[in-house]
């Protein structure tokens, strides 16, 4: 009975290994170093210990997209699949007849990148 349970596959996600923090370095800073800090650690979402933990282990943070980066990137994304719609109609039908959608979508791209 013992063997059986030793060959059955554990179900579920495989617990992670994650080294516990259990060592410190205490950082003494002036109040408009600190308040630096963590107004650049809030700019990327992070706490202060975890910016400059980051900061010193890798030397720099690769910053997250900011809200109006990611809208831009979903609308290009958006246009990105109307303008492979607009190829596949254009390779069916001929291109004179997609024309106007063709410039539409141009339009709208150039107004997307000068806008910003």
């Amino acid at each position: 009975m013992e063997n059986k349970e030793d060959n059955k596959s554990k179900k579920g996600r495989p617990a992670k290994e994650k080294a516990k923090l259990s060592c410190s370095i205490n950082l003494k800073l002036t109040e408009v170093d600190f308040n630096a800090v963590k107004e650049k650690a809030g700019k990327l979402g992070m706490k202060p210990t975890q910016y400059a933990r980051e900061m010193t282990l890798k030397g720099g943070i690769k910053s997250r997209f900011t809200i109006e980066e990611l809208d831009l990137i979903r609308k290009l994304s958006g246009m990105s699949n109307n303008l492979n719609q607009i190829a596949k109609q254009v390779n069916k039908s001929g291109f004179f007849s997609s024309a106007t959608d063709v410039i539409m979508i141009a339009d709208e791209i150039k107004k997307l990148f000068h806008d910003s």
